[in-house]
Protein backbone atom coordinates (compact mmCIF):
# COMPACT_ATOMS: atom_id res chain seq x y z
CA UNK A 1 0.00 0.00 0.00
CA UNK A 2 1.24 3.28 -0.82
CA UNK A 3 2.53 5.28 2.19
CA UNK A 4 0.13 8.73 3.27
CA UNK A 5 0.66 10.61 5.90
CA UNK A 6 -2.44 10.91 8.51
CA UNK A 7 -3.49 11.42 11.97
CA UNK A 8 -5.20 7.87 12.90
CA UNK A 9 -5.76 4.72 10.20
CA UNK A 10 -8.67 2.38 11.14
CA UNK A 11 -9.59 -0.90 8.53
CA UNK A 12 -12.50 -2.89 8.98
CA UNK A 13 -12.55 -6.48 7.21
CA UNK A 14 -14.49 -8.06 4.40
CA UNK A 15 -17.52 -10.17 5.22
CA UNK A 16 -19.80 -12.99 3.96
CA UNK A 17 -23.49 -12.25 4.75
CA UNK A 18 -26.10 -15.43 4.55
CA UNK A 19 -23.06 -17.98 4.40
CA UNK A 20 -25.54 -20.43 2.26
CA UNK A 21 -27.40 -21.58 5.36
CA UNK A 22 -28.54 -18.52 7.40
CA UNK A 23 -29.74 -15.99 5.12
CA UNK A 24 -30.14 -12.44 6.49
CA UNK A 25 -28.99 -14.32 9.90
CA UNK A 26 -25.36 -15.74 9.88
CA UNK A 27 -22.46 -13.46 8.73
CA UNK A 28 -18.66 -14.28 9.23
CA UNK A 29 -15.62 -11.86 8.64
CA UNK A 30 -12.33 -13.00 6.47
CA UNK A 31 -8.62 -12.20 5.97
CA UNK A 32 -6.38 -12.96 3.37
CA UNK A 33 -3.74 -15.59 4.95
CA UNK A 34 -1.13 -13.83 3.58
CA UNK A 35 -1.54 -10.61 5.42
CA UNK A 36 -3.38 -8.37 3.03
CA UNK A 37 -6.02 -5.72 3.76
CA UNK A 38 -8.90 -7.04 2.33
CA UNK A 39 -11.20 -4.78 3.49
CA UNK A 40 -11.40 -0.75 3.59
CA UNK A 41 -8.76 1.63 5.15
CA UNK A 42 -9.82 4.52 6.46
CA UNK A 43 -7.06 7.63 7.18
CA UNK A 44 -7.95 10.49 9.38
CA UNK A 45 -5.82 13.11 8.24
CA UNK A 46 -5.91 16.10 9.77
CA UNK A 47 -9.08 18.94 11.53
CA UNK A 48 -9.68 21.40 8.97
CA UNK A 49 -12.82 24.34 8.31
CA UNK A 50 -14.83 21.76 6.16
CA UNK A 51 -15.29 17.89 5.65
CA UNK A 52 -13.31 16.24 2.55
CA UNK A 53 -12.77 12.96 1.32
CA UNK A 54 -10.24 11.13 -0.95
CA UNK A 55 -10.50 8.72 -2.24
CA UNK A 56 -7.63 6.02 -3.43
CA UNK A 57 -7.62 2.38 -4.12
CA UNK A 58 -7.81 -0.51 -6.29
CA UNK A 59 -11.56 -0.36 -6.59
CA UNK A 60 -11.50 3.55 -6.70
CA UNK A 61 -13.22 3.12 -10.42
CA UNK A 62 -16.18 1.61 -9.11
CA UNK A 63 -17.40 4.44 -7.25
CA UNK A 64 -19.11 7.81 -8.02
CA UNK A 65 -17.04 10.32 -9.32
CA UNK A 66 -18.21 13.05 -6.65
CA UNK A 67 -16.96 11.68 -3.54
CA UNK A 68 -19.30 13.82 -1.65
CA UNK A 69 -21.83 11.29 -2.43
CA UNK A 70 -19.89 8.68 -0.14
CA UNK A 71 -20.94 6.40 2.53
CA UNK A 72 -18.11 7.49 4.90
CA UNK A 73 -19.22 11.38 4.65
CA UNK A 74 -23.23 10.21 5.08
CA UNK A 75 -21.61 8.43 8.38
CA UNK A 76 -19.82 11.21 9.77
CA UNK A 77 -23.09 12.88 9.41
CA UNK A 78 -25.10 10.73 11.24
CA UNK A 79 -22.46 9.47 13.62
CA UNK A 80 -22.71 13.52 14.49
CA UNK A 81 -26.65 13.63 14.46
CA UNK A 82 -26.72 10.47 17.00
CA UNK A 83 -24.32 12.55 19.58
CA UNK A 84 -26.63 15.70 19.35
CA UNK A 85 -23.67 17.94 18.61
CA UNK A 86 -21.50 19.65 16.49
CA UNK A 87 -18.06 18.28 15.31
CA UNK A 88 -14.86 19.63 14.15
CA UNK A 89 -14.45 18.85 10.44
CA UNK A 90 -11.51 15.95 9.25
CA UNK A 91 -9.77 15.53 6.01
CA UNK A 92 -10.23 12.07 5.12
CA UNK A 93 -9.09 9.00 2.75
CA UNK A 94 -10.78 6.43 1.84
CA UNK A 95 -8.76 3.09 0.52
CA UNK A 96 -11.13 1.16 -1.38
CA UNK A 97 -10.28 -2.19 -1.44
CA UNK A 98 -12.70 -3.72 -1.88
CA UNK A 99 -14.95 -4.42 -5.55
CA UNK A 100 -18.47 -2.92 -5.12
CA UNK A 101 -21.78 -4.55 -5.21
CA UNK A 102 -19.63 -7.80 -4.97
CA UNK A 103 -21.37 -10.00 -1.83
CA UNK A 104 -18.07 -9.11 -0.05
CA UNK A 105 -20.41 -6.39 2.08
CA UNK A 106 -18.26 -3.65 0.30
CA UNK A 107 -20.94 -1.06 1.36
CA UNK A 108 -20.90 -2.67 4.89
CA UNK A 109 -16.88 -2.22 5.52
CA UNK A 110 -17.07 1.37 4.05
CA UNK A 111 -19.72 1.92 6.93
CA UNK A 112 -18.16 0.04 9.50
CA UNK A 113 -14.92 1.25 9.37
CA UNK A 114 -16.43 4.98 9.01
CA UNK A 115 -18.36 4.75 12.16
CA UNK A 116 -15.58 2.87 13.98
CA UNK A 117 -13.37 5.68 13.12
CA UNK A 118 -15.25 8.26 14.10
CA UNK A 119 -16.56 7.35 17.48
CA UNK A 120 -12.57 6.32 18.30
CA UNK A 121 -11.23 9.60 17.55
CA UNK A 122 -13.87 11.21 19.23
CA UNK A 123 -13.61 9.26 22.33
CA UNK A 124 -15.59 6.25 21.98
CA UNK A 125 -19.40 8.57 23.13
CA UNK A 126 -21.33 5.30 21.69
CA UNK A 127 -21.63 1.83 23.15
CA UNK A 128 -20.81 -1.23 20.97
CA UNK A 129 -24.95 -1.58 20.62
CA UNK A 130 -25.77 1.88 19.64
CA UNK A 131 -22.31 2.38 16.66
CA UNK A 132 -23.62 -1.33 15.52
CA UNK A 133 -27.25 0.08 15.20
CA UNK A 134 -26.04 3.28 13.60
CA UNK A 135 -23.49 1.13 11.13
CA UNK A 136 -27.42 -1.41 10.19
CA UNK A 137 -29.40 1.76 10.00
CA UNK A 138 -26.57 3.28 7.30
CA UNK A 139 -26.27 -0.22 5.54
CA UNK A 140 -30.69 -0.49 5.43
CA UNK A 141 -30.40 3.03 3.24
CA UNK A 142 -28.07 0.99 0.43
CA UNK A 143 -29.27 -2.02 0.77
CA UNK A 144 -33.00 -1.46 1.16
CA UNK A 145 -33.36 -2.96 4.41
CA UNK A 146 -32.02 -2.87 7.94
CA UNK A 147 -29.80 -6.02 8.78
CA UNK A 148 -26.38 -7.05 10.38
CA UNK A 149 -25.35 -9.80 8.73
CA UNK A 150 -22.47 -7.31 7.11
CA UNK A 151 -21.92 -5.02 9.40
CA UNK A 152 -21.87 -7.26 12.74
CA UNK A 153 -18.70 -9.33 11.40
CA UNK A 154 -16.99 -6.78 10.19
CA UNK A 155 -17.69 -4.69 13.60
CA UNK A 156 -16.87 -7.26 16.00
CA UNK A 157 -15.03 -9.82 13.64
CA UNK A 158 -15.38 -13.89 13.84
CA UNK A 159 -18.55 -15.85 12.89
CA UNK A 160 -21.71 -13.89 13.94
CA UNK A 161 -25.78 -15.10 14.29
CA UNK A 162 -27.55 -12.38 14.53
CA UNK A 163 -30.55 -12.36 17.32
CA UNK A 164 -34.10 -11.15 16.26
CA UNK A 165 -35.29 -9.11 19.16
CA UNK A 166 -32.46 -9.56 21.88
CA UNK A 167 -30.92 -6.65 23.11
CA UNK A 168 -27.66 -8.98 22.56
CA UNK A 169 -28.36 -7.99 18.87
CA UNK A 170 -25.24 -11.00 17.49
CA UNK A 171 -23.19 -13.90 19.28
CA UNK A 172 -20.08 -14.84 17.96
CA UNK A 173 -20.35 -18.97 17.14
CA UNK A 174 -17.93 -21.00 17.03
CA UNK A 175 -15.52 -22.17 13.70
CA UNK A 176 -13.16 -24.93 12.94
CA UNK A 177 -9.95 -23.05 12.71
CA UNK A 178 -7.76 -25.37 9.84
CA UNK A 179 -11.19 -24.52 7.77
CA UNK A 180 -9.70 -21.86 5.13
CA UNK A 181 -12.27 -19.88 2.79
CA UNK A 182 -11.16 -19.17 -0.92
CA UNK A 183 -13.40 -15.96 -1.96
CA UNK A 184 -13.39 -15.50 -5.93
CA UNK A 185 -15.11 -12.30 -7.00
CA UNK A 186 -15.71 -12.27 -10.89
CA UNK A 187 -15.26 -8.98 -11.42
CA UNK A 188 -19.02 -7.80 -12.04
CA UNK A 189 -21.57 -5.94 -10.24
CA UNK A 190 -24.56 -7.12 -8.77
CA UNK A 191 -26.25 -4.71 -6.50
CA UNK A 192 -27.72 -5.85 -3.51
CA UNK A 193 -31.38 -4.38 -3.45
CA UNK A 194 -31.23 -6.01 -7.49
CA UNK A 195 -30.14 -9.24 -5.71
CA UNK A 196 -32.67 -8.98 -3.47
CA UNK A 197 -35.55 -8.15 -5.61
CA UNK A 198 -35.64 -12.25 -7.03
CA UNK A 199 -36.17 -13.40 -4.17
CA UNK A 200 -39.64 -14.83 -2.44
CA UNK A 201 -41.65 -12.64 -0.98
CA UNK A 202 -43.24 -15.64 1.47
CA UNK A 203 -41.99 -18.99 2.27
CA UNK A 204 -44.72 -22.20 2.91
CA UNK A 205 -44.95 -23.51 6.26
CA UNK A 206 -42.48 -26.85 5.49
CA UNK A 207 -39.89 -24.74 3.54
CA UNK A 208 -39.70 -22.43 6.90
CA UNK A 209 -39.41 -25.18 8.62
CA UNK A 210 -36.88 -26.64 6.54
CA UNK A 211 -34.77 -23.17 6.48
CA UNK A 212 -34.70 -22.88 10.71
CA UNK A 213 -33.87 -26.87 10.78
CA UNK A 214 -30.97 -26.69 8.56
CA UNK A 215 -29.63 -23.51 10.44
CA UNK A 216 -30.31 -24.81 13.81
CA UNK A 217 -28.56 -28.10 12.02
CA UNK A 218 -24.96 -25.76 11.50
CA UNK A 219 -25.12 -23.74 14.37
CA UNK A 220 -25.35 -27.37 16.83
CA UNK A 221 -22.83 -29.04 14.83
CA UNK A 222 -20.46 -26.20 15.25
CA UNK A 223 -20.69 -26.13 19.25
CA UNK A 224 -20.24 -30.09 18.50
CA UNK A 225 -17.15 -29.91 16.89
CA UNK A 226 -18.65 -32.10 13.68
CA UNK A 227 -17.24 -30.76 10.96
CA UNK A 228 -18.91 -33.31 8.42
CA UNK A 229 -22.41 -32.08 9.80
CA UNK A 230 -21.60 -29.03 9.69
CA UNK A 231 -20.57 -28.68 6.39
CA UNK A 232 -23.77 -30.94 5.18
CA UNK A 233 -25.69 -28.22 6.58
CA UNK A 234 -24.70 -25.52 4.50
CA UNK A 235 -27.96 -25.78 2.12
CA UNK A 236 -29.19 -22.46 1.39
CA UNK A 237 -33.11 -23.00 1.07
CA UNK A 238 -33.97 -19.64 0.42
CA UNK A 239 -31.78 -17.25 -1.70
CA UNK A 240 -29.85 -19.77 -4.25
CA UNK A 241 -32.45 -20.94 -5.62
CA UNK A 242 -33.70 -17.63 -6.61
CA UNK A 243 -30.10 -16.02 -7.22
CA UNK A 244 -28.64 -18.53 -9.37
CA UNK A 245 -30.16 -17.25 -12.72
CA UNK A 246 -27.92 -14.16 -12.00
CA UNK A 247 -24.91 -16.42 -11.28
CA UNK A 248 -25.56 -19.16 -13.43
CA UNK A 249 -21.82 -20.38 -13.25
CA UNK A 250 -22.44 -21.20 -9.76
CA UNK A 251 -23.84 -25.13 -10.32
CA UNK A 252 -20.94 -25.89 -12.32
CA UNK A 253 -18.20 -24.55 -10.46
CA UNK A 254 -19.66 -26.07 -7.44
CA UNK A 255 -19.90 -29.84 -9.23
CA UNK A 256 -16.35 -29.67 -10.52
CA UNK A 257 -14.67 -27.84 -7.11
CA UNK A 258 -16.58 -30.62 -4.66
CA UNK A 259 -15.61 -33.29 -7.01
CA UNK A 260 -12.16 -32.09 -6.04
CA UNK A 261 -13.07 -32.91 -2.67
CA UNK A 262 -13.82 -28.91 -1.61
CA UNK A 263 -16.43 -29.04 1.37
CA UNK A 264 -18.84 -26.09 -0.31
CA UNK A 265 -19.07 -23.29 -2.51
CA UNK A 266 -21.79 -20.76 -2.68
CA UNK A 267 -23.00 -17.55 -2.41
CA UNK A 268 -21.10 -14.80 -1.05
CA UNK A 269 -24.07 -12.76 0.13
CA UNK A 270 -26.14 -11.45 -2.85
CA UNK A 271 -23.39 -12.28 -4.68
CA UNK A 272 -21.82 -12.28 -7.34
CA UNK A 273 -18.78 -13.47 -5.63
CA UNK A 274 -18.23 -16.96 -4.34
CA UNK A 275 -17.36 -18.60 -1.62
CA UNK A 276 -14.79 -22.42 -1.64
CA UNK A 277 -15.21 -23.57 2.33
CA UNK A 278 -11.93 -25.87 2.19
CA UNK A 279 -10.34 -28.47 4.94
CA UNK A 280 -6.96 -26.82 4.80
CA UNK A 281 -4.70 -24.45 3.05
CA UNK A 282 -3.94 -27.41 0.60
CA UNK A 283 -7.58 -27.56 -0.81
CA UNK A 284 -7.98 -23.79 -0.32
CA UNK A 285 -5.04 -23.15 -2.76
CA UNK A 286 -6.48 -26.00 -5.41
CA UNK A 287 -10.03 -24.18 -4.99
CA UNK A 288 -8.22 -20.36 -5.43
CA UNK A 289 -6.25 -21.77 -8.35
CA UNK A 290 -9.42 -23.13 -10.49
CA UNK A 291 -11.31 -20.21 -9.79
CA UNK A 292 -8.39 -17.76 -10.44
CA UNK A 293 -8.32 -19.44 -14.33
CA UNK A 294 -12.04 -19.25 -14.68
CA UNK A 295 -12.30 -15.37 -13.79
CA UNK A 296 -8.35 -14.24 -14.92
CA UNK A 297 -9.77 -12.20 -18.21
CA UNK A 298 -11.48 -9.63 -15.89
CA UNK A 299 -8.92 -7.19 -14.78
CA UNK A 300 -11.24 -6.24 -11.73
CA UNK A 301 -11.73 -9.90 -10.71
CA UNK A 302 -9.61 -11.17 -7.70
CA UNK A 303 -9.26 -14.42 -5.84
CA UNK A 304 -8.18 -14.75 -1.88
CA UNK A 305 -7.46 -17.30 0.42
CA UNK A 306 -8.65 -16.46 3.93
CA UNK A 307 -9.04 -17.54 7.17
CA UNK A 308 -11.57 -16.34 9.82
CA UNK A 309 -11.14 -12.55 10.62
CA UNK A 310 -11.30 -12.67 14.86
CA UNK A 311 -10.35 -9.28 14.91
CA UNK A 312 -13.19 -7.49 13.07
CA UNK A 313 -12.62 -3.69 12.91
CA UNK A 314 -9.78 -1.96 14.01
CA UNK A 315 -7.45 0.87 14.85
CA UNK A 316 -3.50 0.02 12.65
Amino acid sequence: MQQFSYLKRYYAPASTGNFSVGFDLLGAAFEPVNGELFGDVLDICAEQAELSLEIVGRYLHQLPANSTDNLVLSCFYAFEQKLGRTLPRLALRLHKNLPVGSGLGSSACSIVVACYAFNDYFGKPLSEAELLQLMAQAEGGVSGSVHYDNVAPSYFGGLQLMLPQSPHICRTLPWFEHWRVVLSYPGTVLSTKAARAVLPQQLSLSHSIAFAGMLGRFVSALYAGDEADAAAALQDLVAEPARTPLIPELPPLRAALMAKGILHVGISGAGPTLFALCRNEAQAQLAADYLSRHYEKNQDATTQICRLSLAGARTL
